[in-house]
């Protein structure tokens, strides 16, 4: 019987090498229950073993008039079957690992981030609090209370162009105190909200 199945293949072969589509369907339908089950072992996911029984028919399709050297077609159907599901579980792996590591790469930025921030925010507290009392309510207003020029003027009873003044020179102040502790601030940064 082996040896009926071993012929089979090799007369399907030679047909499919001739570019024989109907030959080529037979094989396929001869192989797809015997493959299904053996790479689903191996890989797991029915999608992926729809995949790579496709790819398999495909590459044989494609390199068809290589088949008549094929010494013993079963095992060369199973074999690339095997490699194209340890070769996918080997990438899977190299995927999931490089995942992992950017995950984790990631976290240790997002924690060093939030702790230079914590420290950056800790400095600009500590710089703003330096400030004369006058100065520190306008930038207080200004840009924790994301009040206008024009409006703490009004509250404070001072002229606009002071206040924008004001605003100016705390920033300057925040910039250079900041810059005394190793923290390059633009400007344009401390002057907006907080």
């Amino acid at each position: 019987m082996q040896e009926n199945n071993t012929n089979r293949d090799f007369e399907l072969f030679a047909l499919i090498a001739e570019g024989d589509e109907s030959a080529f369907e037979q094989l396929y339908n001869l192989y797809l229950p015997e493959l299904y089950p053996v790479i689903f072992n191996i890989v797991k996911s029915e999608l992926l073993v729809k995949d790579i029984i496709q790819e398999l028919f495909l590459y044989l399709w494609m390199d068809r008039e290589k088949l008549n050297g094929v010494d013993q077609p079963r095992n060369w159907i199973f074999k690339i079957a095997y490699n194209r599901s340890y070769s996918w579980l080997k990438k899977q792996i190299i995927r999931e690992r490089a995942a992992q590591q950017m995950s984790t790469q990631e976290a240790e930025n997002a924690t060093e981030e939030a702790v230079h921030f914590s420290e950056a925010s800790r400095l600009v507290l500590a710089a703003i609090n330096e400030l004369p009392p006058k100065s520190q309510q306008i930038y207080r207003l200004s840009r924790e209370a994301g009040l206008k020029p024009a409006v703490i003027a009004d509250q404070l009873g001072m002229d606009v162009q002071a206040v924008k003044n004001s605003l100016y020179r705390s920033g300057k102040a925040l910039k250079a105190a900041l810059a005394s502790k190793g923290i390059i601030v633009p400007i344009a940064l401390l002057l907006t909200r907080l």
